[in-house]
């Protein structure tokens, strides 16, 4: 996965250079220079990103610079590629004034986006599950792709848990891609570290999603080990009141039924289940009352919730099918560059009743 993140990202940085050398053939050798230089900077950026994965504070300023610079140039680019062959169809010639304002419409929403992924959202559901328990209701924060070292740090988790210990949650769930295979290893236990801090009645319970089987940092030791409770196709009853089953990601190889994970579980008790893929819920309502995944990120940047929407029958939000809800949140984080359009970072609040 490492390798694909270079090279995608390569090509989203060469691809707009060679174009901009291209039709700009007359700019001044300067503005040549500074293109293949800031081109040079971008690419040795994400090589340093993947393979020495630093964590120096500079490093958390530096890269959404960066970011911000490639996404920029990447716009402009799909922009200037659209309005020429607007003229072209049209015949009509290219003005130098609609070309500035391309550049400066590119900036605008490339602080628009970058914004909206550093301003992270609580977003409030409310659910019921018509089972019998002592309980009249529970309370519960979930939290999924965090993608730890795309634009979101070990601050940003202080930050979190400061957030969380304020809303006096009964239960914390962990929907996976915490981590991923770009994320320095000491901001690994840096944030689980800080996530171990998290006040709550029950617990914090996790599952891993498919970034984090890239990686050899995700196992049931580590989550131990900040006292987070993993649940890896299995299941826990809390006090006798309510269930919380965890499977292991759909992408992994080795798969286990959800009768086998379930066996032994009291059926008549609310039962929530945490996938990081949404694609299971047929399977899991079941089983269970309500589903928790992350994953689809609602597809981060238009166009492409767009395309999530057509890949899962719900990539987003609240949907409820007769005694059952499943719930996806669009993450707290975002993959590849700190960047979202039209999509959200946040991190839910859920009120279940009884």
């Amino acid at each position: 996965m490492a390798i694909f993140y270079i090279i995608l990202s390569l090509f989203l940085i060469i691809t707009p250079s060679l174009y901009f050398l291209y039709i700009f053939k007359n700019m001044k050798k300067t503005w040549r220079y500074s293109l293949l230089t800031c081109t040079c900077l971008s690419v040795l950026t994400i090589l340093i990103k993947v393979l020495i994965k630093p964590t120096a504070l500079i490093w958390q300023y530096w890269f959404p610079i960066v970011s911000f610079y490639i996404i920029t140039c990447l716009i402009i680019f799909i922009m200037i590629a659209i309005y020429r062959l607007f003229c072209h169809v049209f015949h009509k010639k290219d003005s130098s004034h609609i070309i500035m304002i391309i550049g400066i419409l590119a900036l605008i929403i490339s602080s628009f986006g970058t914004f909206e992924h550093f301003h992270k959202q609580k977003t409030n559901y409310e659910v019921s599950i018509n089972k019998d328990t002592s309980l009249s209701s529970l309370k519960i924060a979930f939290i999924s792709d965090i993608h730890l070292g795309n634009g979101t740090y070990p601050s940003h988790i202080d930050q979190l848990v400061s957030t969380l210990n304020q809303g006096h949650y009964d239960l914390i769930c962990l929907g996976g891609d915490l981590f991923d295979e770009t994320t320095p290893e000491s901001d690994i236990h840096q944030s689980f570290d800080a996530l171990s801090h998290i006040k709550s009645t029950y617990g914090i319970f996790a599952v891993s999603g498919n970034h984090e089987r890239y990686t050899s940092f995700s196992n049931k030791e580590l989550y131990q080990k900040y006292h987070i409770t993993y649940l890896n196709n299995d299941f826990v009853c809390i006090d006798h009141l309510f269930n919380i089953i965890g499977r292991e990601d759909v992408s992994s190889p080795h798969q286990t039924s959800l009768s086998q994970i379930c066996q032994g579980m009291d059926l008549s008790l609310p039962t929530i289940i945490l996938d990081h893929n949404p694609a299971r819920y047929q399977e899991n309502q079941e089983f269970a009352d309500l589903q928790l995944s992350g994953h689809t990120h609602a597809g981060q940047i238009f166009p492409g919730n767009i395309i999530t929407n057509m890949i899962y029958h719900h990539d987003y939000g609240l949907f409820q099918q007769n005694h059952f809800s499943l719930i996806v949140s669009s993450g707290y984080g975002s993959w590849g560059f700190p960047f979202r359009i039209m999509t959200q970072c946040e991190y839910l609040e859920i009120h279940v009743l009884f």
